[in-house]
C-alpha cells in the first residue's frame, strides 16, 4: 500500500451533530495509520482559533487548516484528508483534477446542504486525540 504523499498533519472540523460527517470522520480515523488526521467539532474553541473566527460557530462544510495549505473547505478538505490516508492519496488527487473539482464541488455541496437527511443523529462520540470524546 503507497503511503500518502505529504505527512503534515491535517486539522478537521466537521458537524458533530450531523451523523453522515461524524460516520466520515470516523471512517478517516479509520483508514489513518499515520496519526495525521486531528478531528475537532465545528463548534470548539479549536476550530475557532485555527480558522480565524472570533467564536466557534456552525460551518455548513467540512474545514480544514494545515501549515501548509492553510484553511480549505468542502470537496477541498476531503481530497486534503484523503491526501494523508495510506492508499487513498490517488482519490484526493482526483478531486483536485481540474475537469473533475467543478463537478465535485457541486456534488459535495449538494450532500452537506442536505446531510442532515442522510443520516441519523449521532448517537456515538468519537475518540479525540487526547483521550477524552469529541462532542459539541
Amino acid at each position: 500500500m503507497r503511503l500518502p504523499e505529504t505527512r503534515e498533519p491535517l486539522w478537521l472540523f466537521y458537524d458533530a451533530q450531523c451523523g453522515m460527517c461524524t460516520r466520515s470522520v470516523a471512517w478517516a480515523q479509520s483508514q489513518d495509520r499515520l496519526g495525521l488526521i486531528l478531528p475537532h467539532p465545528s463548534l470548539s474553541l479549536v476550530a475557532a482559533e485555527k480558522l480565524g473566527l472570533p467564536e466557534p460557530r456552525p460551518l455548513g462544510a467540512l474545514h480544514a487548516w494545515s501549515e501548509q495549505r492553510g484553511v480549505t473547505r468542502g470537496i477541498d478538505a476531503v481530497a486534503s484528508m484523503l491526501m494523508r490516508l495510506p492508499g487513498w492519496h490517488w482519490a484526493g488527487r482526483l478531486l483536485r483534477f481540474p475537469l473533475v473539482h467543478p463537478f465535485a464541488r457541486l456534488g459535495y455541496g449538494f450532500v452537506a446542504a442536505n446531510r442532515h437527511r442522510f443520516g441519523a443523529p449521532v448517537e456515538c462520540r468519537l475518540p479525540s486525540t487526547s483521550g477524552t470524546t469529541s462532542r459539541d
